[in-house]
């Protein structure tokens, strides 16, 4: 019997440490990006990559979060996701999201064209202004922002 729950407790323990997590996040630098008039963002990429990477047809899905200032005041977050299909000939933007949260309300939408996603914010503080972010994924995978 000892044998058995021992068995059976080595086999779970195993099946725990040897599963391969099904997405594996990179996440990049933030950037600081000045939008005028005393507005910036600080950026932060992350990618969502497929650990079992071994079709033809590859995907990623990538989140753009963009802390949103005006001079020193904290106005919101807005979030751009974007996912991504390549293989190394062509690329294109297959779904696109957009979210945002800010005490001083905010609107908004997204879009995707070709291999690109697209989306704005505008954060109901002093008068809004209207922010703008892009995500773009080229044949090889290599996302990129704006």
């Amino acid at each position: 019997m000892k044998k058995r729950i021992c068995s059976i407790v080595l086999a779970v323990l195993m099946l725990v440490c040897f599963t391969i997590p099904a997405f594996a996040a990179d996440v990049s630098n933030t950037t600081i990006i000045d939008c005028g008039d005393g507005y910036y963002l600080k950026v932060t990429l992350t990618e969502y990559v497929p650990e079992a990477a071994t079709r033809a047809i590859y995907q990623k899905t990538a989140t753009s979060k963009a802390d949103a200032y005006h001079g020193n005041t904290y106005i919101g977050t807005f979030y751009l996701n974007g996912t991504f299909q390549y293989d190394t000939v062509t690329s294109k933007a297959t779904a696109d999201s957009w979210s945002a949260s800010s005490s001083y309300g905010y609107s908004g939408d997204s879009s995707r064209s070709g291999n690109k996603v697209s989306g704005y914010c505008t954060f109901n503080y002093a008068g809004g202004k209207k922010l703008t972010m892009s995500i773009t994924c080229d044949k090889n995978g290599k996302i990129s922002y704006d």
